[in-house]
């Protein structure tokens, strides 16, 4: 797994690739808390490269989720493959999660915008 950041404006944009699973997930949770902590409060997980994702996986997203808006930020999830967006919208994310089709979309939902 490899984790890629870029921040553009106020949004912090994270991109994971491969496999989101048990032996990933927690160095996924520490980056992703990490900037939070760090003061970051628009977040965006760019999912494009993303092939699996787990229960321990999934945990993450709610984690991050849950502790960025109880600090008034916001998550939102992009570029799902049809595989991954599917374990999602079974176990109900996708109605308590912001969940994008690209990385554009994202960006205006967390009022932003694509660079030019």
């Amino acid at each position: 797994m490899q984790i890629n950041e870029q921040k553009q404006g106020d949004v912090m944009i994270v991109a994971i690739d491969d496999h989101l699973d048990t032996i990933a997930a927690p160095a996924f949770e520490q980056r992703l808390l990490g900037l939070i902590d760090g003061g970051e409060r628009k977040l965006i997980v760019d999912c494009s490269a993303l092939q699996y994702v787990n229960s321990a996986g999934l945990k993450v997203f709610l984690l991050t989720a849950k502790k960025i808006e109880t600090l008034g930020g916001q998550l939102v999830i992009c570029s799902l493959a049809a595989s991954v967006l599917m374990i999602f919208e079974m176990i109900g994310f996708t109605r308590i999660m912001k969940i994008a089709p690209n990385r554009e979309e994202a960006l205006l939902a967390l009022g932003s915008s694509a660079p030019a």
